[in-house]
Formats: C-alpha cells, sequence, structure tokens
C-alpha cells in the first residue's frame, strides 16, 4: 500500500502524511498589556451607552451635570483598577551595547526597560539597529515578565523557593537573552544587599490591599451619592485616604539602597511611574472632594443634591414624639403639683433617610411667668386654672387675698378651724351677753361683712373675680390641652375653702 497521496486534500497544509499536521512555531512581540486593554475597555463600554442616553435629558445644564457626575465616577474606578494591575508604578530604561545570548559573541545595541509593578517585574529587550554577523536578519524584540506573588520561599531555586526564583530558572532553561536575565536577577536574591525582591514584594502586598480597599468604597460612594450625600463624602474620604495610603506604603518601603543595574554604556535606574502619581493624586482628589462634600451637606443640602441629581425631600421622613425627663435631684413620690415641677417636657425628634436615621431632642421649656404663678397658686392653697390667665397685677394681694381675711377673723378671735366652734352657747357667747340681734352686731357686723351678699356670694366675690378677672387668657391655646402623657395631665384642683355661715 502506497502511502503516497493520490490528489491533494483540503486539510494538507502544514501535513505530512500519515503524520498530523505541525505548524511552525510563531514567536510575536508583545505590544500592549492584555489586562490593562481590557480593563479601558470594560470602563469606556459602561460610559458609552450613558453618553447615548444623554439626549434624554431636557436642558443643556442637566445634561452636563449627569456627564460630568458619569464620566466622573467611571473615571475614578477605571483609576482604582489600573493602579491595581498596571506595570507602571516604578519605570527605567536605557540605551546601550550587550551581548544578546549564548553560543555567539555578538554584539547588539539595544533598548533595556524595566517596569515594577504590585505583584511582578517586566523587563523588555529590542533592538534599536540591525543586528550583524551571526544574528543579521533576526528579530530582537523580547518581554519578560516575573511574578513574586506572594509568599518569600525558601533560599536557592528548589521547588519550594519563591516565585520570582522559579520563574528565573525557567528563563534560564529557556535561554533567555542576557540583559534579561541579568535585570531579573537582582530580584531573586535575598542575602547581603541584594533584597530588592523582598522590599518590592512586601510593598506591592500592602500596597494593593489599600487599592483593594478603595474599590469597595468607590461602589458605596456611588450608591450613598443617591441616598445620603452626608455618608456619601465620608466613604469619598476614606477611598482617597486608601488610594494616598498605597502610594505612600510603596514609596516608603522601597531600599534603602537604590536600584542600579550596571551595563556596558550606562548604569540602568528606576524612577516613579504614572500609576504611582495616579494613585497619589486621585486619593487627594477624592479627599479633597470627600472634605468639601461633608461641609457642604450641612449648610448647603439643598444646592449639592440638585448637583448630584437628588431630590432632597424625597426619601426624609421625620418622626417626632413627646418625653419626659425626670430631674434626679428632686423627689417624684410627691403630690401631682410636685410631679409637675420636677419634670421637663422633651421634644424628641428624628431625621430618617433610607436605611439612616438620627434622633435629637430639644426641651420645652413653659413660659416662667406661668410656671411662677402655678407654683404661687400650690403654696398658697388656692385652686389654679389652667387656662393660661391675662396678665394682671400682683395677683391675689389686692382685692382677693383670702389670707388677708383670715387674719380679721384671727385678730377678732374668731379662729376659722370651724366658726361653729367660737358661737357655742358654752362658750359664753348667749344672746342674753349682749349680742343679740338688736344690738346691731349681727345686723351691722357679719351681715355686712361676712354675709352673703357681699362677702363670699360666689357671683361676686370667689367666683366672678377669682376665675373671670385673674385667670382668664387672651384667646391662647392651653399649654396642656393636647398633651396625651399622664405625667402631663393638669393636676386635679384642691377644693375650695367652705363659706361662713350666716348669723
Amino acid at each position: 500500500m502506497s502511502l503516497e497521496p493520490t490528489s491533494p486534500g483540503w486539510f494538507d497544509v502544514g501535513r505530512d502524511k500519515p503524520f498530523p499536521a505541525i505548524y511552525p512555531e510563531l514567536k510575536t512581540p508583545v505590544t500592549v498589556d492584555v489586562l490593562e486593554v481590557g480593563w479601558v475597555s470594560a470602563f469606556f463600554t459602561l460610559l458609552v451607552p450613558f453618553i447615548l442616553i444623554l439626549p434624554a435629558f431636557t436642558g443643556c445644564r442637566k445634561k452636563c451635570l449627569v456627564f460630568i457626575r458619569i464620566s466622573f465616577f467611571l473615571l475614578l474606578g477605571l483609576s482604582i483598577m489600573l493602579c491595581n494591575f498596571g506595570q507602571e508604578w516604578e519605570v527605567g530604561h536605557l540605551t546601550t551595547r550587550t551581548a544578546y545570548r549564548a553560543g555567539t559573541a555578538q554584539e547588539i545595541r539595544a533598548k533595556v526597560g524595566v517596569k515594577l509593578g504590585l505583584r511582578s517585574v517586566n523587563i523588555t529587550l529590542k533592538a534599536v539597529e540591525k543586528p550583524e554577523g551571526d544574528l543579521a536578519g533576526e528579530n530582537i524584540d523580547y518581554n519578560e515578565r516575573f511574578y513574586w506573588t506572594w509568599a518569600q520561599g525558601r533560599a536557592g531555586f528548589g521547588p519550594f523557593a519563591g516565585q520570582i526564583q522559579q520563574d528565573f530558572r525557567a528563563a534560564q532553561h529557556r535561554g533567555a537573552p542576557y540583559p534579561i536575565l541579568w535585570v531579573a536577577e537582582y530580584f531573586t536574591f535575598d542575602g547581603e544587599g541584594f533584597r530588592f525582591g523582598r522590599h518590592y514584594r512586601l510593598s506591592g502586598w500592602y500596597a494593593h490591599m489599600c487599592i483593594w480597599f478603595a474599590f469597595p468604597l468607590w461602589l458605596l460612594t456611588i450608591i450613598l451619592a443617591k441616598i445620603n450625600l452626608n455618608y456619601a463624602a465620608r466613604t469619598m474620604f476614606l477611598m482617597g485616604a486608601s488610594l494616598t495610603s498605597a502610594a505612600i506604603i510603596w514609596a516608603a518601603h522601597r531600599n534603602p539602597i537604590e536600584l542600579q543595574v550596571p551595563f556596558e554604556d550606562d548604569v540602568l535606574t528606576t524612577h516613579f511611574g504614572v500609576y504611582w502619581y495616579l494613585s497619589l493624586v486621585a486619593g487627594l482628589v477624592c479627599i479633597v472632594l470627600g472634605l468639601v462634600m461633608y461641609f457642604l451637606s450641612d449648610k448647603y443640602y439643598d444646592e449639592l443634591s440638585s448637583f448630584f441629581g437628588n431630590n432632597p425631600l424625597q426619601y426624609v421622613e421625620e418622626e417626632i414624639g413627646e418625653e419626659e425627663t425626670q430631674d434626679p435631684a428632686k423627689p417624684s413620690n410627691e403630690v401631682e403639683m410636685e410631679r409637675m415641677g420636677n419634670r421637663q417636657p422633651t421634644l424628641r425628634y428624628r431625621t430618617r433617610a433610607r436605611g439612616t436615621s438620627m434622633w435629637k431632642e430639644k426641651p420645652l421649656t413653659p413660659p416662667r411667668p406661668f410656671l411662677a404663678r402655678v407654683a404661687d397658686s400650690h403654696q398658697r392653697n388656692v385652686p389654679v386654672n389652667y387656662q393660661q390667665p391675662t396678665a394682671v397685677p400682683a395677683f391675689g394681694n389686692q382685692a382677693y387675698d383670702d389670707d388677708q381675711e383670715y387674719d380679721q377673723i384671727d385678730n377678732q378671735d374668731y379662729p376659722h378651724q370651724g366658726y361653729s366652734q367660737g358661737y357655742q352657747a358654752a362658750q359664753g357667747y348667749q344672746p342674753a351677753q349682749g349680742y343679740q340681734p338688736a344690738q346691731g352686731y349681727q345686723a351691722q357686723g357679719y351681715d355686712q361683712g361676712y354675709g352673703h351678699n357681699q362677702g363670699y356670694d360666689h357671683d361676686q366675690g370667689y367666683g366672678h373675680g377669682y376665675n373671670d378677672q385673674a385667670y382668664q387668657e387672651e384667646e391662647e391655646e392651653p399649654l396642656y390641652s393636647n398633651v396625651e402623657s399622664s405625667a402631663m395631665k393638669p393636676p386635679v384642683a384642691p377644693p375650695r375653702p367652705p363659706k361662713p355661715p350666716n348669723y
């Protein structure tokens, strides 16, 4: 049976029958960082639909505000992810003449670059002149990445060594160019002064934790910006502090000995890259904006809500309740009037937004003149009418001072404990002893001074003068008329003193 094909087939390209198709190796240089391009594409994919719906908003001012808000938050999120996965926290490059690889003594003139990220170091080698001699026609454009995430590992290059040691040993077996191996070797040794890999690994570990903490704060800021601007300002401030801390940690935890890789024509050194400055600037901007939002949310909350497209009254409600506080310096087990004097009414209200609440208390102090009159009335054992009275001069001292009338009775030896005791026949007050009505005592003394029509007449003396003149209020609502608490109800007035008998 012949193995030679009788006619060409559809799948004979790169194939030697009866063997499977074998395609040659295709080596292409790395021109861009695929991960960075992916994050940029993802965020611009979110930005484009928002830009397309901008014409749906009415008013040029509203369109501009929506565009500013959306663009700012999306670019801020993109900055966080680029700082986390970007490879240019520290960069350095030079152009020099150097050896190329083993097996040839031909040197090349190339550009050597190094880019340090939070997780790895990226080393590039690209010829700036066409190679000659043995290397004529060869394309020299290399890009190698060595990871150090995250364990330190054992010393050496064994299976339990760190990640960057294992990657370095694999590059040696692969036959990587000499300039790349020389730079990578500075990040593998961990003795004497060669601890660049240890310091950059620890710096990247703590910096990437700070940036990952800033990412959920960014999401919370977007959510709270539509609910509570005060809390959104706080989360934005924390987000800025996290980004700034990442930049400070990276700068402070570097090896005190500067990284210097000598070559034939120059020395390769590094300096801070674009993502370090992006982390620092974004953090400072978020700190400033967070402080500005926090202070503006107290005095200019409506204007700030208008900028963020919120209705300040949409998710806010107030709950008002009444509460009484007990004065610990005074007893509370006395009569009702005593408890009224010891308790201070307090208005307790809460401003509540979606998912948040804040209680505040405000004491309610009744007018001092009214309280003074109530206390004075209680001390004098006079019934209190809780209809707020009008301002009258000298309460109880001019026309209806009951103490003055009782004092007159006491001076005449008629004790007010009971008039029946002072007019008993057994005490010598018989009509035969000179106290007959014919002698003018009854008609002149008691009928005129303490009679029903003048002294204790309900319509003139006690009822009209006390209720209508001294305790009438000029069309004001009673202080305790709408209070439902049992401790705030007006006390029960004591009974009126009995009228004296007519003699």
